[in-house]
């Protein structure tokens, strides 16, 4: 407790010394001043990217934006430098703001039940539409890690599209089952769900298509039912 409150008190102390006596020494109000209203190189010595003798100093002109300090190493003129807070693992452990953490993650998760296999997913390598019982058990190695949140993708059989989407609405749908199954097993966990009429669509639209058109407000009303059915499963 004593170094934080001393390290406090130095950081602060730091913080409001007059600009006079933060400048280094060969930086004085005279070297500053003669730096800033020296006259700038003429145009034939600008910089041209196409003379490669060149050799631009960004210490030169009015109003450089460097500076040398009395090292003659280059120096930006600041009275804080932050990176302070990032010089050693226990000061970034002290001041960091953020920490991510497995429990901030939502897995998603694709699930089909045409076949006894997972079916890999091409447009997304490493990723699989799952079985019911692959579902489950994925999910339970990822709680084990400490995921603990889930959005579902169905994939369902082509004969149960329709323009309407019906199916997105059926209390037994792929999406439902797997909700409440996955509920069941692991009652604590959050399950998200996609409110979408494209899975359920033999058009492959996310809304009811009439005359080449999408019918929003027809749209809304099967997306409202969708809703509905999920959150009771």
């Amino acid at each position: 407790m004593k170094f934080v409150i001393l390290s406090t008190l130095l950081t602060l102390a730091h913080t409001f010394t007059p600009t006079s006596t933060f400048l280094s020494p060969s930086l004085t109000s005279t070297s500053l001043s003669s730096a800033t209203s020296s006259s700038a190189p003429p145009a034939s010595e600008a910089y041209n990217p196409d003379n490669s003798d060149f050799d631009f100093d960004p210490t030169s002109g009015n109003g450089p934006a460097l500076y040398r300090n009395n090292k003659s190493s280059l120096w930006v003129p600041q009275r804080a430098r932050p990176r302070r807070n990032r010089k050693s693992a226990a000061m970034r452990a002290m001041v960091r703001e953020n920490v991510v953490t497995p429990a901030d993650f939502i897995y998603p998760l694709f699930v089909h039940e045409e076949g006894p296999d997972d079916v890999p997913i091409p447009s997304m390598p490493g990723c699989v539409r799952h079985t019911m019982d692959s579902l489950l058990k994925e999910i339970e190695e990822s709680v084990a890690l400490g995921v603990n949140s889930f959005v579902l993708f169905p994939k369902v059989p082509e004969g149960v599209k329709n323009n309407l989407g019906t199916e997105a609405y059926s209390p037994d749908n792929l999406n439902n089952r797997a909700v409440r199954a996955i509920k069941a097993r692991f009652p604590s966990v959050t399950v998200c769900t996609d409110v979408a009429l494209d899975p359920y669509s033999n058009q492959g639209h996310d809304g009811i298509v009439h005359e080449s058109k999408v019918l929003n407000d027809e749209t809304i009303n099967q997306l409202c039912k969708q809703a509905v059915s999920q959150a009771r499963a």
